[in-house]
């Protein structure tokens, strides 16, 4: 179940995240892997604690949630825009 709570408060990394996962899931249609959102983050900057941690708030937040997939991989697919 998702807790959506008050918009305000998505800071850079978070936003960029999120416009990483709304590009994937406009061109592939599918779950985007940790690893490409890591990935992707890395070549921007980001460290892999950081990437993690905004991904966290990302959840709290209600803007991602964990995909079911038959794989062992985490996943997410997009709840909202920011």
């Amino acid at each position: 179940k998702s807790i959506y709570i008050s918009l305000s408060g998505v800071n850079e990394p978070q936003t960029n995240i999120m416009e990483f996962v709304d590009k994937w899931v406009h061109e592939k249609k599918t779950p985007i892997p940790l690893k490409e959102i890591i990935l992707n983050m890395e070549e921007k900057g980001v460290d892999r604690p950081t990437v993690v941690y905004s991904l966290n708030i990302l959840l709290k937040k209600g803007y991602l949630r964990r995909a079911v997939t038959i794989s062992n991989k985490t996943t997410f697919v997009q709840l909202r825009r920011v």
